[in-house]
C-alpha cells in the first residue's frame, strides 16, 4: 500500500494520473478516457481500475 504523498499540483491539474506511477512494478498503466482514473494491467491480463473523485 502507498503511503500518503504529496503530489506535484501539475499532475493533479492536467489528470496525467499515470505520472504517479500509481502500478506495481511489471504493470502497465493507462489514463481513463475521461481521464478520472487509470487502470493497471498485470503481465496475465488483469486490469485493476482506481477513480479520482
Amino acid at each position: 500500500m502507498h503511503r500518503r504523498q504529496e503530489w506535484p499540483a501539475r499532475i493533479i491539474k492536467t489528470k496525467q494520473w499515470c505520472d504517479m506511477l500509481p502500478c506495481l512494478e511489471g504493470e502497465g498503466c493507462d489514463l481513463l478516457i475521461n481521464r478520472s482514473g487509470w487502470t493497471c494491467t498485470q503481465p496475465g491480463g488483469r486490469i485493476k481500475t482506481t477513480t479520482v473523485s
